[in-house]
């Protein structure tokens, strides 16, 4: 009669759930898995016992309230944070309840803001000008604090999510980018997820390995300041995210190295608030989640049909490292290639090219700068091959991403290949030497096989590895867990 009872209760307990689980009040619901922690009389019946012993008792996450910051509105998404969160808001809120409360440097036109404000129940945006964010590095500099950080500090900021908090009940906060964390240190319900997305250090350090002069003692100061930024921040947060294991391997390294955590947070007790003492979460992992492709906005384009000597790069060109790698193809890879293919051409795509960039494309070289275009697609599915003559950056390269959806043959250097992690002579080619660079793109000229094996293959790794519903999956079982375990 027991076992009877017990399963008439657990009966009740799914309709129930399949009944309620879409209301607003409504957060979790128990799984199969802890039915049998809960009704130990269902063990006698071995059809419910095979569906309770399936996996751990654990909670199963119907739909959850998110809440998201973000430095920069995420829309139109064409630089890498934006890019990253506008999949994130797209793909969670087919499942969950997110507001956003997002700063922006410049206002956001209607247009866009509908985009956004479609995939989420609230949205607030904080105007931050750039006076004062200029005004904010100045006021840093005399801290130990990352000119990252500060740049990003508002009082109206700090007043919407502490309203946003006061006014609803969210079941996590996600962060992006070490910019937003002073306003989530010291919170600790709801739990806070960050996405660091990369590790800054990582990126300066390879911009300083680049540049001499007072310039070079510029990313110095800051590239110290983040190393211990982000180690506290390690230290400190419970759920760490980033896109590539390069950038997770720097951060872990900078918690366990000599030079790490044990001496740091000796002399930290006495910079409080910039090093708060660790969390006795900081030994949770840090979860390599990569970027994702639009597969369907990056259809895959045949070899036939593509123009025969077009070179294509495509990025942010507001973004230093783009215009870095731009600057060191134009002056040490292509002399080489044009003097060998003078019908060769090499377009610059991107939004925001710099003077310097603007100037490559003078006539007779061959360099074409088009600044931002409504459809970069158009570009990749014409080029006969994609350039990524990185020189520094971290995290993931989106534009080598949407060079193989699309079927572009890529020429790419390591540290382009560093975060998507490209098997080199299936996926992509790789070379660093200037004149190295310039062989594997001559070769993939003359080599229309080796043109067409390279993007099918790179196509595949890209639809195996690189979708944005993978990265929201990974995603809800990291809220899941944090939930699931009160960390905060």
């Amino acid at each position: 009669m027991k076992d009877y009872l017990s399963l008439t209760i657990f009966v009740f307990l799914q309709l129930f759930v399949l009944q309620h689980r879409q209301l607003p009040w409504y957060n979790k619901t128990y799984s199969l898995s802890c039915a049998s922690t809960l009704y130990p009389g269902l063990n006698s019946y071995p059809a419910l016992r095979a569906l309770t012993q399936l996996r751990p008792c654990t909670y199963s996450t119907s739909y959850m309230r998110i809440l998201f910051l973000t430095p920069r509105f995420p829309y139109p998404p064409l630089k890498g944070d934006t890019l990253r969160v506008y999949h994130q808001l797209r793909v969670l809120s087919k499942r969950h309840r997110i507001t956003l409360i997002s700063m922006t440097e410049s206002p956001v036109i209607r247009s866009d803001y509908e985009h956004i404000a479609e995939l989420c129940e609230h949205v607030s945006v904080v105007a931050l000008p750039r006076w004062r964010a200029i005004a904010n590095v100045g006021a840093g500099m005399v801290s130990r604090q990352p000119m990252q950080v500060s740049y990003y500090r508002a009082a109206q900021f700090k007043q919407q999510l502490r309203t946003a908090l006061t006014g609803e009940r969210y079941d996590v906060v996600h962060t992006t980018l070490i910019r937003m964390l002073p306003y989530v240190w010291t919170l600790k319900d709801p739990p806070v997820v960050v996405d660091l997305i990369d590790s800054l250090s990582l990126n300066l350090a390879d911009r300083r390995a680049q540049v001499r002069g007072p310039k070079r003692l510029g990313y110095e100061i800051e590239y110290r300041r983040v190393r211990e930024y982000e180690r506290a921040v390690v230290a400190h947060f419970p759920a760490l995210i980033v896109s590539s294991a390069a950038d997770r391997e720097i951060l872990v390294g900078s918690r366990v190295r000599d030079e790490g955590v044990g001496t740091q947070w000796s002399e930290a007790k006495s910079r409080a608030p910039l090093l708060p003492h660790p969390s006795p979460y900081s030994l949770l992992p840090i979860t390599v989640i990569p970027n994702g492709v639009d597969l369907e906005r990056f259809p895959f384009h045949e070899q036939m049909g593509r123009d025969s000597d077009t070179l294509v790069f495509t990025g942010n060109m507001g973004y230093h490292p783009n215009e870095e790698a731009v600057l060191w193809f134009a002056s040490q890879v292509w002399p080489l290639l044009h003097s060998k293919h003078p019908n060769l051409c090499f377009q610059v795509v991107g939004t925001n090219p710099s003077e310097r960039v603007r100037a490559l494309a003078a006539p007779g070289t061959g360099i074409q700068v088009l600044g931002r275009v409504d459809d970069v697609t158009a570009y990749l599915g014409k080029a006969t091959i994609a350039v990524c003559p990185m020189r520094s950056g971290s995290g993931i390269q989106n534009k080598v991403l949407e060079a193989m959806s699309v079927g572009a043959p890529v020429a790419a250097t390591s540290i382009a290949n560093r975060g998507v992690q490209g098997i080199p002579e299936r996926d992509l080619l790789i070379a660093d030497d200037p004149s190295e660079f310039a062989a594997s793109v001559a070769r993939l000229l003359n080599e229309p096989d080796t043109r067409a094996n390279l993007a099918r293959s790179a196509r595949t790794f890209v639809e195996q590895n690189y979708r944005w519903e993978q990265h929201g999956d990974k995603l809800e079982a990291i809220y899941s867990r944090v939930v699931g375990e009160g960390v905060g």
